[in-house]
């Protein structure tokens, strides 16, 4: 039994195009607002990127971190970024960087004005290659919509809400916006899904092959739906009663386009490496697991999978939304199995519908996808470290939006369904709206400016570095860190007095009596989180530094220098009686 037609064809075709239109919008928004770099392993994506354009060849071996990944996605970034030049300067690395909610700054990247728009250079490119993914985001959404529709034909409401929900995903945009393999793998996925079941006819067995093949050339875990898209398609065709001999030509009508698109790929890695998937070049690349996978570091993977499939921003996956947001989504998770629980209970009493009353073969995508591709990745688990990342199971991310829709239509009348859809999508967007603000937006704004009362507390020094920077202030605050490793707060207060297209550096050093350098921190200005070429003339930035306590001790004398990064042209102590890099901010002798 199936459920009657719940809307109509116009009125589905109209959501749906504004569905699409929204996840563009949501895509680009968080794509554009993200500083380049601040997603996981961004950067060394865009190297790999990088290096096929300017190389025109594939790496080898371990010349590239994410080398170990099929070509694809990289190969098509390439192409379309291939003009720009796709060189490295806008990637300034951070060295105040931190993963914990106590670290100076959650940026991987000091984001200069050479990332602003209009973009050029190799920030043009980043953004190339992230509008890919933002399109295959889009792409990913209409082919949830598409499979859903192909496993229940007229039920509008629970397609599109199941399109709404991979649409508005917040982790899925902050990927989806990221250069990153995860989506445009996902995409194949679902396309090659959705053609498994589409039809009996010979070309979608072909059409599913086909998109098996891209997937695989895009992520080698997409092969872990391979066994569900051939038993779908042989189920489809054996219950059909055409027999076993056509199911199993449906099944080859699939394998060989799939095995002949990845082809090439293959044959490299067995020639290169005597593996197909190039696993001497995996083990070389990741951090390897010591020991047995036991039962802590499942449960350790369940909890990273539940935060980060429904998101965690930053670029190690670091930066946790506010609980407020998890709790939607914990609660719509227990509806979704309650809901599951109340049709099998309807079911039982009275034989209403329940969705799971369908075929075969929709049974083995609905259900053996998720469980193959999280059997993957566990196995994976065995050999590799920070595989605790919910992304690794968007392979299986619309059959997993599937089941949770169809849990929620439970709690709706027959006649109510199109509430789901409405309350359910705007619910996915605004939630999505606020990730994007409590995620990207306000963890990389520019701290804001120290009070009068802070500034009234702290020494005078008004000295100025070149023609621009000025040492407005000091001062010194009370021993911090932990008692293993404790350390003294100093923070310097500075000043531009007109606007500067240079990236200064500072450089505070500790010298021992004798001369000798016990200590020196080089970094950007405030931690990194608010480069000097973006400071407005007149505002003034904190610069706290937390000195280790053992430095401290040995100190003689502490002194601070300014330099213009990246060509390390030093800026010379104005009204000093000779040109001078340092200026001493404290001397024993005095």
């Amino acid at each position: 039994m199936t459920p009657a037609r719940d809307t109509s064809a116009k009125a589905v075709r109209t959501a749906l195009l504004l569905l699409l239109a929204a996840r563009l919008v949501l895509g680009l928004a968080y794509s554009a607002l993200n500083p380049l770099g601040e997603a996981p392993d961004e950067a060394v994506h865009y190297a790999y990127i990088s290096f096929i354009g300017r190389e025109a060849r594939l790496p080898v071996g371990s010349e590239m971190t994410q080398g170990k990944h099929p070509p694809l996605y990289y190969l098509t970034a390439a192409l379309l970024a291939r003009w720009t030049g796709l060189d490295f300067t806008f990637l300034r690395s951070n060295p105040d960087v931190g993963v914990t909610a106590e670290a100076a700054a959650p940026n991987f990247f000091v984001h200069t004005s050479l990332e602003d728009w209009p973009w050029r250079g190799g920030a043009l490119a980043m953004h190339l290659a992230r509008l890919l993914s933002v399109l295959c985001g889009v792409i990913l959404t209409a082919a949830t919509y598409a499979l859903g529709r192909a496993i229940w034909p007229n039920w509008y409401s629970m397609h599109l809400a199941a399109a709404a929900f991979v649409a508005f995903l917040s982790e899925t945009l902050f990927v989806g916006g990221s250069v990153n393999n995860d989506v445009p793998a996902a995409t194949f996925a679902t396309l090659a899904l959705w053609a498994a079941l589409r039809s009996r006819r010979p070309r979608d067995a072909i059409l599913a092959g086909l998109f098996m093949g891209l997937g695989l050339l895009t992520k080698a875990s997409t092969g872990a739906l391979w066994p569900v898209i051939g038993l779908a398609i042989f189920a489809r065709e054996w219950r059909s009663h055409s027999g076993w001999r056509r199911a199993l030509t449906r099944v080859a009508l699939a394998g060989v386009p799939a095995v002949a698109v990845a082809s090439s790929w293959l044959w490299r890695n067995w020639r290169l490496y005597g593996d197909f998937l190039g696993w001497p070049v995996v083990l070389a690349t990741v951090d390897q697991r010591q020991g047995p996978l036991g039962w802590g570091d499942l449960l350790q993977l369940a909890r990273g999978w539940f935060y980060s499939f429904w998101g965690k921003f930053g670029g190690a996956g670091h930066l946790a939304l506010p609980a407020p947001l998890y709790a939607i989504w914990i609660i719509l998770a227990v509806a979704a199995i309650i809901g599951w629980l109340r049709w099998w209970h309807l079911a039982r009493r009275n034989g209403r519908y329940i969705p799971l009353y369908v075929s075969l073969a929709d049974r083995l995508v609905l259900l053996g996808s998720p469980a193959l591709v999280i059997l993957w990745t566990v196995s994976y688990s065995r050999v590799a470290l920070g595989t605790d990342q919910g992304r690794l199971l968007f392979p299986a991310l619309a059959p997993m939006a599937l089941l949770l829709v169809a849990g929620l239509a439970a709690w709706f009348p027959a006649g109510r369904q199109g509430w789901l859809v409405g309350g359910f999508t705007g619910l996915m967007a605004l939630v999505a709206a606020a990730a994007l603000y409590a995620g990207i937006v306000r963890p990389f704004t520019p701290p804001a400016p120290p009070d009068s009362q802070e500034i009234a507390q702290a020494s005078s020094v008004g000295r100025t570095f070149g023609n621009d920077l000025e040492l407005v202030a000091l001062r010194w605050g009370d021993r911090t860190g932990t008692p293993q490793t404790p350390s003294t707060r100093l923070t310097l207060y500075w000043r531009l007095g007109q606007p500067t297209r240079n990236d200064l550096r500072t450089v505070l050093r500790l010298i021992d009596r004798d001369g000798n350098l016990v200590w020196e921190w080089k970094r950007s200005p405030g931690a990194g989180r608010f480069s000097t070429d973006r400071w407005p003339p007149g505002r003034l930035v904190a610069d706290a530094y937390h000195i280790p306590a053992a430095a401290l001790d040995k100190m003689a004398r502490a002194e601070v220098g300014v330099y213009s990064f990246p060509v390390g042209i030093w800026l010379s102590v104005q009204e000093a009686a000779a040109p001078a890099q340092y200026l001493t901010l404290y001397s024993i002798e005095e």
